[in-house]
């Protein structure tokens, strides 16, 4: 319903680009949510830290893919904007949590 009910695109945007990024957005937000275990399932992932840094650099190119699906100028400026700014947070969380693994010699959540 929420993606079915009214859908607004601007007049002069790339309309299939415009409906995939978001969807492509929220999977990323899934496979966040995946990647955590439960205490139920138990499974071990060696580099599951590594792959929780890979998954985060891709939000950035959402980011980029919306601003530019939109075809303004103004958009895109911002997207650029955030892009950047999501990058420079990106850096410091790594180097504050590559700290603690490299104390522990793991990679891994367990």
């Amino acid at each position: 319903k929420l993606f079915l009910k009214e859908t607004i695109k601007p007049q002069h945007s790339n309309n299939i680009m415009f409906t995939i990024v978001p969807v492509l957005g929220f999977s990323l937000a899934l496979m966040f949510w995946g990647m955590m275990s439960s205490k139920y399932i138990s499974y071990y992932l060696l580099f599951s830290l590594l792959l929780f840094f890979c998954m985060t650099s891709l939000n950035v190119y959402v980011i980029l893919l919306s601003g530019w699906a939109s075809n303004s100028m103004y958009a895109f400026l911002g997207a650029l904007r955030a892009s950047a700014q999501t990058i420079s947070y990106e850096i410091s969380m790594i180097v504050i949590l590559l700290f603690p693994a490299f104390l522990q010699w793991t990679f891994s959540w367990d």
